[in-house]
C-alpha cells in the first residue's frame, strides 16, 4: 500500500540537543583537529551515554567550528521535512572554551542557524538550557538564574523556550527561581521529566517549572491522574521512541508508552532526542511509529500539527506549517512513501 511520504509531511523538531544532533563525520574531523580521543561512542545506559556525549561535545572548541555545528544541523533539518527547528543549546558550555561572554557565544551560534536558514528555509528558535547536574550555580561561573536572564534578554533574538536537562533523580525545586524568570520572561518551559524516573519527576517539573511541554514525559502513563492532569491542561510530551529503547526507558518498541499517552488524549509529538548517537533521525522516528502502531497518515499529520503549536515559532511560521500539512493530506500517496 503505498503511503504519502514522511520526508514530504511538513513538521516542528522540538526535542533535540544541539551537541547531539551534530553529524558523526564532524566530530571526528573535530577531533583530529584538536588532537582529542573520543572513543567508540558505545554505551548500554544513561549515565555511559552523558560520558560519551561530553567527550563528543568538548571537541567544538572554536568559534567557527560552533557555527558549522549549528549551520549543518539546520541543513540536517531540512532534509528531514523540518519547517522549524527548536534545539536545545547551552552557551555556556562554550564560554570558557571560547573565551567569549555567553551574549557573545549565542551571536556565534545564531549566525550559523541563520546561514542554514538562509540556505534552506528551515527556521530556528532556541531552547536555552540549563543542567541540574551543575546546581544552582551552573557552570562556569554562569548561574541558572543568568542562564534564564540571559535567555529572556535574547527572546526576540532567536531564544523561544527554556530547557531543563540533566539527571531526573535531582529535584527541580533549586531551579524555581530561574523557572520563574523565564515564565515572566514569556519563553516556553520544557523540563526533562518521566524519562528515567517515574510520575513524581513529572509532578516535581509541574509544580516548579509550570511547563508549557515536557521532554520525554512517556512514564506518565503509570499514574492515571497525571495522564489526565496533562490532558486537561493540554502539556505536551515531547517523546523520543529511539532514546527510549537505546536508553532503556522502554523494553521494546512494540511496548513503548506512546500509544498509552495517545489513548489518554495527551498531545504528543516525535522527535529524535540525541540523533547522532541513537542513529536515528526525525523521519526514521515517524516511520518507526507509523509502522509498529499502524498510525495512518492523518494521526502522523495529527502530531505534526501538535509539533507546530507547541512550538515557539512565530504565529506566521505557525500557520504556514499548518496549511503545509493540509497540502500533505490532499496530496495522493505516492512512490516516494518509503523516504
Amino acid at each position: 500500500m503505498k503511503r504519502r511520504s514522511i520526508k514530504r509531511l511538513p513538521k516542528a523538531h522540538l526535542h533535540l540537543h544541539l551537541e547531539g544532533s551534530t553529524r558523526p563525520s564532524t566530530i571526528r574531523e573535530f577531533a583530529e583537529l584538536e588532537g582529542m580521543d573520543v572513543g567508540d561512542g558505545n554505551f548500554t545506559n544513561l549515565p555511559e551515554f552523558m560520558v560519551v556525549y561530553s567527550k563528543s561535545a568538548q571537541t567544538i572548541r572554536r568559534p567557527e567550528n560552533l557555527k558549522r555545528v549549528c549551520r549543518e544541523l539546520v541543513e540536517d533539518e531540512a532534509e528531514q521535512g523540518v519547517w522549524w527547528s527548536e534545539p536545545m543549546g547551552v552557551p555556556q558550555y562554550y564560554w570558557e572554551r571560547l573565551k567569549l561572554p555567553v551574549d557573545e557565544v549565542y551571536a556565534i551560534m545564531k549566525e550559523g542557524f541563520d546561514e542554514g536558514t538562509r540556505a534552506t528555509g528551515t527556521e530556528v528558535g532556541m531552547m536555552a538550557g540549563i543542567n541540574r547536574n551543575f546546581g544552582v550555580d551552573g557552570l562556569f561561573g554562569v548561574s541558572t538564574v543568568q542562564t534564564a536572564e540571559f535567555a529572556v534578554r535574547q527572546k526576540g533574538n532567536g531564544v523561544v523556550s527554556f530547557g531543563i536537562a540533566g539527571d531526573e533523580r535531582i529535584p527541580p525545586d533549586p531551579f524555581g527561581p530561574a523557572c520563574d524568570i523565564a515564565h515572566e520572561g514569556g519563553l516556553l518551559l520544557v523540563p526533562h521529566a518521566g524519562e528515567t524516573m517515574g510520575p513524581e519527576s513529572v509532578w516535581s517539573a509541574i509544580k516548579t517549572a509550570r511547563p508549557h511541554r515536557l521532554a520525554h514525559g512517556v512514564r506518565s502513563i503509570e499514574d492515571p491522574d497525571l495522564l489526565k492532569y496533562l490532558r486537561d491542561n493540554q502539556i505536551v510530551c515531547d517523546v523520543a521512541p529511539t532514546s527510549n529503547l537505546l536508553l532503556g526507558v522502554a523494553q521494546d518498541i512494540e511496548l513503548h508508552q506512546l500509544p498509552k499517552l495517545i489513548d489518554a488524549g495527551v498531545p504528543v509529538t516525535i522527535n529524535t532526542d540525541d540523533q547522532t548517537f541513537f542513529g536515528a533521525m526525525l523521519c526514521d522516528e515517524y516511520r518507526l511509529v507509523r509502522d509498529t502502531f499502524g498510525l495512518s497518515d492523518y494521526e502522523l499529520a495529527g502530531m505534526a500539527r501538535v509539533s507546530a503549536l507547541a512550538s515557539g515559532a512565530p504565529e506566521a511560521t505557525k500557520q504556514r506549517i499548518l496549511k503545509g500539512i493540509d497540502a500533505w493530506l490532499e496530496s495522493d500517496p505516492d512512490e516516494d512513501a518509503q523516504q
